[in-house]
């Protein structure tokens, strides 16, 4: 009875890690493609845009960036997990927390976030250990003194928006000058 105790105790400890596909995206040679558009991705970069504010600017509006190509859906459930005051990153953002790399292997993730400090866009990258069963929770984090690029905005409702917008444009301005050309 003990033993068959001991490896029901093992196999809970194991398989939390064991239900957690490795992946790394944006994808990487070598590595297996996977989007992040279902569970853990969203918790894992909702963890990790949090910890990052956290240590950045504390109590002030999370402004957030995704990787380009995820789901609509995905940005709707990293919202979700984010304080009521978040939002998605405006082209005219300057503050904001931008995921740029996700790597999630068994029961630890990793999230490289951009942020900005005193006018500079730099890495951090933020370590977390969960799974399916056990809700994933920060390990540790180490902000690089790398310089990095202003992130541009990638949600997908936006990029849909603009799309309409710049179709209607020609539209219009081909109406407006067919009425002048008639009178």
């Amino acid at each position: 009875m003990k033993l068959g105790s001991l490896a029901a105790c093992i196999l809970l400890a194991v398989l939390p890690a064991a239900c957690t596909a490795m992946s790394t995206y944006p994808p990487v040679d070598g590595k297996p493609i996977s989007t992040p558009n279902v569970s853990p991705g969203p918790e894992v970069m909702a963890g990790a845009i949090r910890e990052a504010s956290r240590q950045i600017a504390p109590g002030k509006p999370i402004v957030f960036n995704l990787p380009d190509g995820l789901s609509e859906n995905t940005w709707n459930r990293v919202a979700f997990l984010l304080p009521d005051n978040a939002r998605a990153m405006e082209a005219e953002d300057e503050d904001v927390y931008s995921v740029k790399q996700l790597r999630i292997s068994g029961g630890t993730a990793e999230v490289d976030v951009v942020y900005r400090d005193r006018g500079v866009y730099q890495l951090m990258t933020v370590k977390l250990g969960g799974g399916p069963l056990a809700g994933w929770s920060v390990a540790w984090s180490y902000r690089w003194l790398l310089p990095e690029q202003k992130p541009t905005p990638n949600d997908p409702l936006q990029k849909a928006e603009l799309a309409q917008v710049n179709e209607t444009a020609p539209a219009a301005s081909t109406t407006a000058a067919e009425e002048d050309n008639v009178k």
